[in-house]
């Protein structure tokens, strides 16, 4: 029997972060056609606007045309692919605790491991480099904003707590 705990994102949200970068990449443009006129720092900030958004618009929709979970519990641990720099499978034994942390008046569910850098440590290029700088903005080391997530919290922390405290004791 399958006792896995699914949660998509939110659509109706992805859809809003998609047409939100989508504008920014409008308004890099703005900024790049009038820093012809202006100075070389409206070249910078639009090209670099263009390409950060850029990349958000076209993650958000891959994934509202993909449709994958953003987070699934399973006896064998969570898996994170709630963001570009999802953590993947997080198993119980790589766990020290589990928290709610707030970072600019968004709450996300804050992962704690044993060794800090293992989610550094299994990214690679950009993932890498997005993990780490992530790593100085939240204490923890996986970050799943719950804000984007299709089920409530109160579901989520007993899906968590139950499969979590079933591994606790099949260890001992």
């Amino acid at each position: 029997m399958n006792d896995d705990f699914i949660v998509r994102a939110k659509k109706g949200r992805m859809v809003m972060l998609a047409v939100f970068s989508l504008l920014f990449v409008v308004v890099g443009i703005f900024l790049l056609s009038i820093s012809v006129y202006e100075s070389m720092w409206l070249t910078v900030v639009g090209l670099l606007t263009i390409v950060v958004f850029g990349f958000c618009f076209l993650y958000y929709v891959k994934e509202l045309i993909n449709r994958k979970p953003a987070v699934i519990v399973t006896n064998e641990g969570i898996i994170d692919r709630s963001s570009y720099i999802g953590a993947d499978l997080v198993k119980w034994e790589e766990i020290d605790a589990i928290d709610f942390l707030n970072l600019s008046g968004q709450v996300y569910l804050g992962i704690f491991t044993n060794d800090p850098e293992l989610v550094i440590n299994r990214s690679s290029g950009m993932k890498k480099l997005l993990n780490t700088l992530n790593k100085k903005l939240l204490p923890s080391q996986v970050n799943i904003p719950v804000k984007n997530l299709d089920c409530s919290v109160e579901e989520l922390v007993n899906a968590i707590g139950e499969r979590w405290e079933k591994a606790t004791k099949e260890e001992s």
